[in-house]
């Protein structure tokens, strides 16, 4: 193929669609030769200045290459030179040797490749290709490839056996979904007449905007397989599941117990770890929901259904099906009072920060740790600051982890100056998350100078790493990130957590280990502490960014520690002024009475929150007033004042008109009842140690809570 050859691609049904593709790429990307004349080629593709060689190529192969090699280029990614240089070498001795292969790049899978290049070296160099040019093959084909295919195809994108939205911009992602770096597989489902519901039903709610990317290729659909793997080891006849209705909710119940045995939910080379822990009820209904709500969907659309999928066993779905296996949904019983599962204390809150930078140091470094079982050792670098960083922030703000790894890199932003006035001498700004699991919910929250300090380091890596762009993420996935518009890997971040958590081994103070990977522990200590300090709980909602309160209430540990600390803070007197025991609804209504205009310097007003007073200074005299030891000195200091204040002024009062201050001078006489009231406050306590006293500067102390009448208008009324 010359740059002005067509290539020949028309096969029987009409022109194939690589010829549009073909007459789309930019000449130089043409062939055969790929590479001389294209700007920048060196920082282009993964080889500085190799060529790609397509000739001697049957077509449509140096079509397909070629658009592979472009579509690298654009998306961020370097171009694969040794790779497709390499297949071009494969094909080009199959057919010399005469082997078979595939007619295409697009009907060449991967299996197919990997065996092509196993018999390659073999027949060729006499050895099998070792795991890194494997993988460099392997590369090729998992994106490039699927991209091609996708341009290629001229149907509904749900249609495709494998979702990837890098890939495929046709799939539909919501405005907080930036870019989904996951793709899925509805393809792997083996029941072709399973597999055609699946991708259609999920389609269509994802164009319909009813479910997300996100929940579809990491829940919805291995809920679904799992329903097929049901189907096909336990069901001699699958389409039975659809056949007499009255069956419909035995078969749902079977279902429900061969998804809550743990051996059933890990395969295909899933984490074992779990394997032998029981299956939460919650996973168990998440996927009888997701197969009820398949069959209550084509249910609802029995014409478009027929219309869609042809002659299936869905023709015999009903309403009562859906019904029958959303009856097996159980209710999740309430989580015990006291629950500091997801609580991380302050014991493996200290061993967190100290074992942090092993994280951010290179790989040729080491540094001393002590692990969580006391242990002393001395461990290599791991060589990624970023993943340091995203673990402080996930700890010192409690978002969720999406929420940190793909925020915006221009993320901060100032806050206006009323809002600082609440904190003096603090940097505070505005923190805008990538809030992306509730369309309603906030996305910004107010932080600290500590986590301001974090990102602007995070800001200043990234632009080191890559000055001559300008990045879309605050944490950049390291490679295959030509252009730095790619966020880190959500599998990068959960590993690198898991190998380091199982080095640094970090334990509670109940000696439990915290693995460090479970990022969403930290969401629930920070949500926990906020509302330990007494934060509302619509702040708490607000801060947390859920919809709910009841959401958020589901965060916070009532650690039984801090509910006894509560209530020893709270034990001071009851309405008579005596000491009281507090049990857990009388703490939890204590915040109701917490007022602070009710604190007085020598004592407390006893008047409910609900009443207003008009007595001014006149405590000491005032039925409502209750006081205790700890204001003794305050009291006694202010009646020997008052002792010497009224000394003080008769003197002078006696001096400047020559008589005695009259006992009934309206200061005087204020002075005398103060005076007064102070004597007996002082007998009282004295009278009775260890107990508060109420009301005992007005005569004979009340034994119980004394009602009272307020005269609103007498400040109004003037003296005759």
């Amino acid at each position: 193929m010359t740059r002005e050859h067509r290539p020949h691609l028309r096969p029987a049904g009409g022109e194939d669609p690589l010829c549009r593709l073909w007459q789309e790429l930019p000449s130089l990307w043409r062939g055969p030769i790929i590479g001389p004349g294209i700007a920048e080629w060196a920082s282009v593709t993964e080889n500085r200045d190799g060529k790609i060689i397509l000739t001697g190529l049957p077509d449509p192969f140096p079509a397909e290459l070629a658009w592979m090699a472009h579509w690298q280029a654009q998306d961020g990614t370097r171009s694969s030179v040794l790779a497709i240089n390499q297949l071009a070498n494969i094909v080009r001795w199959a057919i010399r040797q005469g082997h078979p292969f595939p007619a295409s790049i697009r009907a060449m899978d991967w299996e197919t490749a990997s065996a092509l290049q196993g018999w390659f070296y073999a027949t060729r160099w006499h050895r099998l290709p070792n795991k890194g040019v494997r993988g460099r093959l392997r590369a090729l084909f998992r994106f490039a490839r699927q991209a091609l295919i996708v341009r290629c195809h001229e149907g509904a994108w749900w249609e495709l056996d494998y979702w990837h939205p890098r890939c495929d911009p046709r799939i539909p992602l919501s405005a907080r979904e930036p870019l989904a770096n996951l793709g899925c597989s509805p393809g792997q489902i083996t029941q072709p007449w399973v597999r055609s519901a699946v991708k259609w039903c999920l389609g269509t709610m994802l164009e319909a905007g009813t479910l997300r990317w996100t929940t579809v290729s990491q829940e919805r659909l291995k809920c679904l397989h799992r329903f097929d793997t049901w189907l096909t080891e336990c069901l001699e006849n699958p389409a039975e599941v659809l056949g007499e209705p009255a069956k419909a909710a035995e078969q749902a119940a079977a279902f429900r117990r061969w998804v809550a045995d743990p051996r059933n939910r890990m395969r295909g080379g899933t984490d074992q770890r779990h394997l032998g822990k029981p299956v939460h009820p919650r996973l168990v209904n998440d996927d009888l929901r997701a197969v009820a709500e398949l069959f209550a969907f084509i249910a609802a659309n029995r014409g478009e259904a027929r219309t869609v999928l042809g002659a299936s066993p869905w023709d015999r779905v009903s309403e009562v099906h859906a019904a029958s296996w959303f009856g097996q949904v159980t209710r999740i019983p309430h989580s015990k009072a006291f629950n500091d599962e997801h609580y991380v204390d302050d014991h493996a809150l200290a061993q967190i920060p100290a074992a942090l930078p092993l994280l951010g140091l290179p790989r040729d470094q080491q540094m001393p740790i002590t692990r969580g079982d006391g242990q002393q050792l001395m461990a290599g670098g791991m060589d990624d600051p970023q993943t340091m960083r995203m673990i402080l922030l996930q700890i010192l703000t409690g978002r969720r982890a999406s929420e940190i790894r793909t925020c915006a890199f221009d993320c901060l932003s100032p806050v206006p100056d009323r809002a600082l006035d609440a904190v003096e001498g603090e940097q505070i700004a505005r923190f805008h998350y990538a809030q992306s699991k509730i369309d309603i919910a906030p996305d910004t929250i107010l932080v600290d100078r500590e986590v301001v300090e974090v990102i602007e380091e995070q800001q200043h890596w990234v632009r080191d790493r890559f000055p001559d762009l300008t990045p879309r993420f605050l944490f950049v996935q390291r490679t295959g990130n030509r252009r730095g518009d790619k966020p880190y890997a959500s599998g990068t971040y959960n590993w690198m957590l898991r190998e380091f958590s199982d080095l640094v081994q970090i334990t509670d103070s109940k000696n439990r280990p915290v693995k460090l990977s479970h990022t969403h522990r930290f969401r629930h200590t920070k949500l926990t502490r906020l509302a330990e300090l007494g934060l509302p709980v619509h702040v708490l909602q607000r801060y947390a960014g859920h919809a709910t309160p009841t959401m958020t209430m589901h965060y916070i540990a009532a650690r039984e520690e801090h509910a006894e600390q509560a209530f020893l803070a709270t034990v001071k007197l009851k309405a008579d002024g005596t000491r009281v025991q507090f049990s857990r609804e009388d703490h939890d209504s204590m915040h109701l009475f917490d007022r602070a205009d009710r604190f007085l310097p020598n004592g407390w007003c006893l008047l409910p929150p609900l009443q207003s007073c008009d007595k001014g200074n006149a405590c000491l005299t005032c039925s409502v007033f209750a006081t205790d030891e700890s204001h003794h000195p305050a009291l006694q200091r202010q009646l020997t004042e008052t002792e010497e204040l009224i000394a003080r002024n008769s003197a002078a009062f006696e001096q400047r008109h020559g008589r005695s201050m009259p006992e009934d001078n309206v200061w005087l006489a204020q002075r005398r009842a103060e005076h007064a009231a102070l004597t007996r406050l002082l007998a009282a306590m004295q009278d009775n140690p260890g107990r508060a006293v109420q009301g005992a500067g007005c005569g004979t102390a009340p034994a119980g809570p004394v009602p009272l009448t307020l005269d609103l208008t007498r400040h109004q009324r003037t003296q005759p």
